[in-house]
Formats: structure tokens, C-alpha cells, sequence
């Protein structure tokens, strides 16, 4: 066995013992809410990083990248690489920023909207915003909400200006850059397709939410000019508004986990261990969002949900799905750094091809048994609905990718006026208020720099979508019928086993026969 491979041994087996309890921590502190859980889970970061901060090591990996010729070996030192790279600042400032990171997840994932005395659950809020007709209760069950950016503002605005501490003295310009580059992307490339994507759908955006300020004008009788954030059925106004007459939640009122795992068994991806390891109900103080975790790399996989029987919860089961039967499907004779998604976006791509499906009207009438005269009544203003999400979402994500940006580059300025005036431009809600709006979302806090992995996701996502029909199913690019094991062998083959043997770019070229392209997500979308 040469050098190289026992070093690469050594680092395999050592990482391992690092990661798997620091996943377990996690899961448990995000059911629990308990403080001293998610100290737990501080600890454990920290002892990650201070192993990444070894400079011996960073030397010996720097070295090691030079000399050898295997593939595998030279993937493995460059992910070494960028860990370590990462952990090079001052230890006790990366420590600093893990903590107070904990700190305000902590209160996020405990923080309750109260309403006269009532604690709501983000379940509540949501029906709330999409049920009630008086624009007070709205702005005040809105308001409410935000108030959890106010409870961080202060601790978040530290944490902000630490992780730009710690890229500064690494010799990057600010953070923002820092996290682009470690996770093998750049500014340039980004803000390249974030402008293509722009310029593609701005027309269409603007036409979808004329209509949508008709429908709520009414609704709500007030002047199109006076219509708020609260008006738009989400906090954010990053999941779009549904304007057509059908009611969705109600053919998903029936048990989605049974529709879920039906089928992805149809696609030959069994779903069902997966499920019985997740924590899928709500819990006093457990964490309220969605997430997917693999806890060893070696086939536990779980997620984490809260799930309500409608289609939300539909959309989020397909999609926290599709990043398990990702994760749980890598080559496991592969080194344990290599059994990881290729990219963020790229386990993103999976879970937003899938999720897709709580709007598809082939998937409605095979799985909850939607009759003819329905679908008939239904299809074509559900093809419009599906369109509006994506680019509701669209619109939204450059908004957080815009704003984080400039946040970074500059979190001395006025970032409430800096934040509207994103939400203006993009989302084209014309509105203001001197309050850290911003704050609340738990993205800037516990998962900067990411949202544009998002958008990367839903552009993968359609150039599947497109292959897969092309390649297997035949029909309708917007309502395709994946119920066919081929799909999952595909998948397999093309994304899931290879996990991070390759770099993004290189797996897609490789295995799709081009390179990353939006004009499938615009041809799907955009037209």
C-alpha cells in the first residue's frame, strides 16, 4: 500500500468517527429543541474542526495532490482540501461561529408566532395565511412570525460579521465568496445563470402576478396598490399563491406517506426502512421545517418532517424523499468521503424532480384516484399553477441569493431597506418597514449561501425531467408518468451511485452528455 493510500485510509476511518455522532446529535437536539442537545451538537462540530484545523495535515493533503495520478485518490485529497481549507482561520473564531450559530438555530426551531396569547405552530400560521379573508388577522399572524428575526437580529448580525472575520483571514473578500468557492462554484458562474434566468422569465412572472393581484384584490377588497406581503398566502411569498379554481389540499386528504411510498416502490426505490426510521409527526419544540439526513453513509438514512395531510405536505414528503433514496443509493464500496451527494444542487435536483409531482395531473389520477371529469376541469389551470410555483420560487430565490450577496459584502448598511427593496425588484411587492425582516428566515442563520443551490437544483431537475421522457417514459414533459422502474435505474446509474466520485460539472457532462443548461427549466417554465 503506498503513502498516499494509507493516509487516505487513515482520514476515511478518522472522519467517520467524527461525522456519524455529530448527525446523531443533530437529529436528536432537532426533535428535542433541548438546549443541552444542541450543545451536543456544537461539541461535535467543534471537535470536526479542530481536526481540519491540523496544519500538518493540510501540508500532507497539499503534497499528496501533487504527486498522485489515481483518479480516486486525487478526488478524495481535493475534498480534503477544501475541509480543510476551511478550518485554517483562528480555531477559537471558528469555534465562536459554530456556537452562536447553535445559539440562534436553538431559538429558531423553538420559536412559536404568539397571537393573543395563542402559541401557533408553523402548520397554523400556513392555513392561516391561505384561509383568512380579513387583511388585520393576516397582518397580524404575519407580524407575529417575524418577530423571530427581531429575537436573532443582534446575534445574527455577530455571527455575520465573524464569518466575514474568519474569509478575510483566509484571503477571501467576505464570506459569501469563501462559501462559493469551498463548495467548488463561483460568483461569476452564478450570477451568470441568476441573470439568464432573469431576463427568461421576467415576462411571464410579471403576467402571473397581474392575475394574482386581480384574485386578491377581490379576495381581500382592497386596491391591487394596497396589497402587503401577508396577502400572499406564505411568509415569503416564496411558495406561490394558489389562483385557480380547484382546491389541491383536498385530494390530498388521504394518507400521502401511503401515496409517497407507493410510489417510489413503482419506481423501483424502496422508501419504506426510511420511513420507519424518520421522526415524521409534530412535537412540542421540535425543529418545523423538512430535512433529510444520512447518519452514517452506510444505508441509515432518515427525514424529518411534520406532516398534515395536504399537498404541502405531499410537495415536501416527494421532495425530502427524493434526497433519501439519493443518499441511500451510493456505491458503498466506494471511500466513505466519497459517498456524498456531488453537490448540494445536485441531491436537490432529485428531490425538486420529485416533489414536482404533488402538481402533476398523471400522478393525481394514478395515486389518489382523481376521476376524468376532474382531471378535465383541472389540467390546464393546474399546468398554469405549477408554472407560478416555479417561478414564485424562482423570484424568491434570487432575492436570497441577491441579498445574501450584498449582506456580506457590506452588513454595515441598512439591511431592512436593503431586503425590501430585494423583495420589490424581484417579487415585485412594493412594501416597507424598519424591521429585520430578513432575520427571520433561518436560511442567513443556520444554511448561508445556499439558496442558489435551489435554483441550480430546479434547472437539473427539468434537463432530467427531459431525458427521462425522452429516454423512458415518452409523453408530456410537464405531466410525465415515472411509475416505471427504468426511472429508478436510471437515476441510479446516472446520479445516485457515483455520489461525489466526480466533481458536478464533470458528472453531468459525463453522464447527461452536456453541460448544466436552463433552457429546459425555461422551455418548461419560462414559455
Amino acid at each position: 500500500m503506498s503513502e498516499v493510500s494509507e493516509f487516505l485510509d487513515r482520514q476515511n476511518e478518522e472522519i467517520k468517527k467524527l461525522v456519524v455522532p455529530a448527525q446523531l446529535a443533530y437529529w436528536k437536539a432537532t426533535i428535542s429543541g433541548k438546549k443541552e442537545d444542541y450543545g451536543e451538537y456544537e461539541r461535535g462540530v467543534i471537535k470536526a474542526q479542530k481536526y481540519f484545523s491540523n496544519k500538518d495535515n493540510f501540508e500532507i493533503v497539499k503534497k499528496f495532490l501533487k504527486l498522485t495520478s489515481n483518479e480516486i485518490e486525487k478526488r478524495q485529497l481535493e475534498l480534503l482540501y477544501n475541509d480543510y481549507l476551511s478550518c485554517q482561520g483562528d480555531i477559537k473564531l471558528i469555534e465562536e461561529i459554530t456556537k452562536k450559530g447553535a445559539e440562534i438555530e436553538q431559538k429558531f426551531n423553538t420559536f412559536r408566532a404568539n397571537v393573543n396569547g395563542k402559541e401557533l405552530t408553523d402548520n397554523e400560521i400556513k392555513d392561516i395565511l391561505k384561509t383568512e379573508k380579513d387583511s388585520n388577522k393576516l397582518k397580524e399572524v404575519w407580524e407575529a412570525s417575524k418577530k423571530q428575526g427581531e429575537l436573532v437580529e443582534k446575534d445574527l448580525l455577530e455571527l455575520i460579521k465573524l464569518r466575514n472575520k474568519l474569509a478575510k483571514s483566509m484571503g477571501f473578500d467576505n464570506y459569501h465568496i469563501m462559501s462559493l468557492e469551498l463548495s467548488e462554484q463561483t460568483n461569476g458562474e452564478i450570477e451568470k445563470i441568476f441573470l439568464e434566468l432573469e431576463n427568461a422569465s421576467e415576462k411571464k412572472f410579471t403576467e402571473f402576478k397581474d392575475e394574482m393581484d386581480e384574485v386578491f384584490s377581490k379576495r381581500y377588497g382592497v386596491d391591487k396598490s394596497e396589497l402587503k406581503p401577508w396577502h400572499y398566502q406564505d411568509l415569503f411569498f416564496q411558495q406561490a399563491p394558489q389562483i385557480y379554481d380547484f382546491d389541491l389540499d383536498k385530494f390530498y386528504s388521504g394518507d400521502i406517506l401511503k401515496i409517497a411510498e407507493t410510489f417510489y416502490k413503482n419506481i423501483g426505490l424502496d422508501v419504506t426502512k426510511i420511513l420507519e426510521r424518520s421522526s415524521l409527526y409534530e412535537i412540542p419544540g421540535k425543529y418545523q421545517h423538512a430535512y433529510c439526513i444520512d447518519m452514517d453513509r452506510s444505508g441509515d438514512v432518515r427525514i424529518m418532517e411534520s406532516v398534515k395531510n395536504n399537498e404541502h405536505w405531499m410537495e415536501t414528503t416527494l421532495h425530502e424523499l427524493g434526497h433519501a433514496v439519493d443518499f441511500s443509493n451510493r456505491d458503498n464500496t466506494m471511500p466513505y468521503l466519497l459517498r456524498l451527494e456531488a453537490h448540494t444542487f445536485v441531491t436537490e435536483s432529485i428531490a425538486l424532480l420529485f416533489g414536482r409531482n404533488s402538481k402533476n395531473i398523471t400522478f393525481m389520477k394514478k395515486y389518489i384516484g382523481i376521476d376524468e371529469k376532474e382531471v378535465e376541469r383541472i389540467k390546464d389551470a393546474l399546468k398554469q399553477q405549477k408554472k407560478l410555483d416555479e417561478l414564485a420560487f424562482l423570484e424568491w430565490s434570487q432575492v436570497m441569493f441577491n441579498f445574501e450577496r450584498e449582506l456580506y459584502r457590506n452588513p454595515e448598511q441598512d439591511l431592512n431597506k436593503l431586503w425590501w427593496d430585494m423583495v420589490k425588484k424581484y417579487q415585485k411587492i412594493n412594501f416597507y418597514r424598519d424591521k429585520p425582516d430578513w432575520a427571520s428566515k433561518i436560511h442567513i442563520a443556520s444554511y448561508p449561501v445556499y439558496y442558489h443551490n435551489y435554483v441550480l437544483g430546479k434547472i437539473l431537475a427539468s434537463q432530467l425531467n427531459q431525458l427521462i421522457v425522452k429516454e423512458i417514459t415518452g409523453g408530456d414533459i410537464f405531466s410525465p408518468d415515472y411509475s416505471n422502474p427504468k426511472v429508478g435505474d436510471f437515476l441510479k446509474k446516472k446520479i445516485f451511485f457515483h455520489g461525489k466520485r466526480y466533481r458536478w460539472d464533470e458528472l453531468i457532462r459525463k453522464y447527461l452528455g452536456e453541460e448544466l443548461a436552463p433552457k429546459y427549466f425555461i422551455e418548461e417554465f419560462c414559455e
